[in-house]
C-alpha cells in the first residue's frame, strides 16, 4: 500500500520521516503545497478546496491512505473530505488528520486535570477543533489557545533567529 502525506508546507516531512522509520514496509508519497502557504489566514472554503485537490491528487496517484499532516487543513477540511469527497470518488480509500492524535498526546502529557496551551494558525484557533477534541477526552482540562500567524512563515523560510522573540510573544498570554 502507498501512503500519501499532505501538508500545506514542509512541516509534514517530519511526520513522513517518522512514518517511514516506524512503518518501512509501505511506500510513501509526500505532497507539500508550498505554492499556497500559509493556509492559516485563508477562508475555510479556500482551505477546503486546496486540501480537497491535494487529497484527490494523492488518491489518483494510488495512495490507499492519506494523512493530512497540516493542523489547519485537518481542522477546516478533513471532516468534509472524509464524509463527502472520498466516499463519492474513492470509497476504498481513507483519509486521516493529525488533530485527534495531537489532542490525545496533549491530554496524555497534561494528565486529566492539567492545562494545555495551543499555539496554532488563526484558522485553526477559530475553528475550535482542538478545544472540542480535548474536551471530549478531558472535560475538566484548562485550555488556552493563541493565534501564532508568524510562526509558520518563519519556520518555512528557515529564519531561526527570528523565531525565539516571536514565540516568546505568543507564549506570554498562555503562561500568564
Amino acid at each position: 500500500m502507498k501512503i500519501g502525506v499532505f501538508d500545506s508546507g514542509l512541516g509534514g516531512l517530519l511526520i513522513t520521516r517518522s512514518l517511514t522509520y516506524t512503518l518501512p514496509e509501505y511506500d510513501y508519497l509526500y505532497l507539500g503545497d508550498t505554492a499556497h502557504l500559509p493556509y492559516g489566514n485563508r477562508s475555510q472554503e479556500s482551505i477546503y478546496q486546496l486540501t480537497r485537490r491535494a487529497v484527490l491528487y494523492l488518491c489518483k496517484e494510488g495512495c490507499g491512505l492519506i494523512i493530512i499532516a497540516c493542523n489547519t487543513a485537518s481542522a477546516e477540511a478533513l471532516r468534509r473530505i472524509q464524509q463527502y469527497d472520498i466516499p463519492a470518488a474513492f470509497p476504498d480509500r481513507r483519509v486521516l488528520g493529525v488533530l485527534v492524535p495531537a489532542a490525545e498526546a496533549a491530554v496524555t502529557a497534561a494528565g486529566q486535570h492539567g492545562q494545555i496551551g495551543i499555539l496554532a494558525t488563526a484558522s485553526t484557533v477559530r475553528s475550535g477543533a482542538y478545544l472540542r477534541e480535548i474536551q471530549k477526552l478531558a472535560p475538566a482540562m484548562i485550555i488556552r489557545q493563541q493565534e501564532a500567524p508568524l510562526l509558520v512563515p518563519l519556520i518555512e523560510n528557515n529564519e531561526p533567529e527570528q523565531i525565539e522573540p516571536v514565540l516568546n510573544r505568543y507564549l506570554e498570554p498562555l503562561i500568564a
